[in-house]
């Protein structure tokens, strides 16, 4: 029974997430949550007790995986910024996902900002760790950012795609003292 229960929680965390990156967030009711979680509109109260819960839920899910992501950016052995440039492992994932839902909520709820704010952040913050230069830094999340928009909104359209890191590479070579 209470496997059951988290099942149903997962599942309507689930189909909130999917509602707001299929409507953009405009059309994330609890009617269509519950419809595509496949549990009456009682049930997903039960489960969450308003609106404001279910969100906060979403946002909860997001701080877990936001935070899980972290620890392996910064323990990545080719380091931060290649990790970050990994975009295969990012693209159709759990984070990926939920982040992109809790970015709908963002136009909207403060702590939904602040919490994408602190993910670009720590990315921010971890791969100026790593690189020791934080033009450098913001540089490559901002080129890494762009291959992502081309790779999620309508694929790689440049070839040869850009090896990330032999760019790195030739990008720490040109800074002052040419190493990290």
């Amino acid at each position: 029974m209470t496997q059951h229960r988290l099942s149903a929680r997962e599942d309507i965390l689930s189909a909130l997430e999917n509602v707001l990156i299929e409507s953009n967030g405009a059309g994330a009711t609890l009617d269509e949550v519950a419809k595509r979680a496949g549990v009456t509109k009682g049930g997903l109260l039960y489960h969450f007790g308003s609106r404001k819960v279910l969100e906060s839920a979403l946002l909860d899910r997001f701080e877990e995986l936001a935070e899980a992501e972290y620890v392996r950016m910064a323990a990545a052995p080719n380091g931060a910024a290649a990790y970050y440039a990994e975009l295969a492992e990012y693209i159709g994932s759990a984070l990926e996902r939920v982040t992109i839902a809790v970015g709908m909520l963002a136009k909207r709820d403060p702590r939904a900002a602040d919490l994408i704010r602190q993910m670009r952040t720590t990315h921010f913050d971890l791969m100026n760790v790593d690189l020791g230069d934080p033009q450098l830094a913001r540089a490559t999340m901002l080129i890494i950012d762009g291959m992502y928009y081309d790779l999620a909104t309508i694929g790689e359209p440049f070839t040869p795609e850009l090896d990330v890191a032999g760019f790195l590479t030739r990008m720490l070579a040109t800074k002052p003292g040419g190493t990290k």
